[in-house]
């Protein structure tokens, strides 16, 4: 079975860890500017401006290739099991509509993680999905009004601008992680169904 997700998965990871590198990097510049405010403003501060402006550009791409993604793995759940209880629309929907997203961001992998328990070759896939959703569900939420009360100047404490650069960059590897899980899951389930499959279609030849 040939997946539709595979080349978006690798293209997001790739993109992940770039991402990964370059929030680690803010996380040390931002360290600078917040505890040594001079050394940062006499060589550091001109690094930051352009990381920053990298990291930006580069997670706007991420977000739009992390909705295809998305998008594509739902169709190979269909193709895999055509009663599988979300669609490749219904996934965006959940993920992307405001307040309906709160329920639906959770829905989408636990649903997700319940689909893979099904399987023998992605039930560790399962276990390990099963530690990491909390922690992508509630960093999600924590790092997202954090980072728009931080935007806002109603967050002024340095300590805790700080410790939202730390927690995107937690956020960020746990999505990578996600990403590789979900797609080694797939190909597992792709590898399983086809040798079904294909033991099927040699114990009818061999019955004729």
């Amino acid at each position: 079975m040939e997946l539709s997700s595979k080349a978006t998965g690798n293209m997001l990871k790739g993109l992940l860890t770039i991402g990964v590198v370059l929030s680690t990097t803010l996380v040390f510049t931002t360290f600078f500017d917040i505890y040594y405010y001079d050394l940062y403003q006499s060589f550091i501060s001109e690094i930051d401006l352009v990381i920053s402006m990298i990291y930006l550009v580069l997670w706007l791409i991420t977000v739009v290739f992390y909705l295809v993604w998305i998008h594509k793995v739902h169709q190979d759940l269909k193709m895999f099991h055509s009663q599988y209880p979300i669609t490749p629309g219904g996934a965006l929907a959940r993920i992307l509509i405001p307040f309906y997203n709160i329920y639906g961001l959770w829905n989408v992998f636990s649903t997700m993680r319940n689909y893979f328990k099904e399987y023998s070759s992605t039930l560790k896939f399962a276990q390990i999905m099963t530690t990491l959703i909390p922690f992508y569900y509630i960093l999600h939420w924590a790092t997202n009004v954090l980072n728009q009360l931080v935007s806002r100047n109603q967050i002024i404490n340095n300590h805790v601008i700080f410790s939202s650069y730390v927690l995107d960059t937690v956020l960020v590897v746990i999505y990578l992680f996600m990403t590789k899980y979900i797609l080694e899951s797939l190909q597992s389930i792709s590898k399983e169904i086809s040798s079904d499959n294909k033991s099927q279609t040699e114990a009818t030849t061999e019955i004729k």
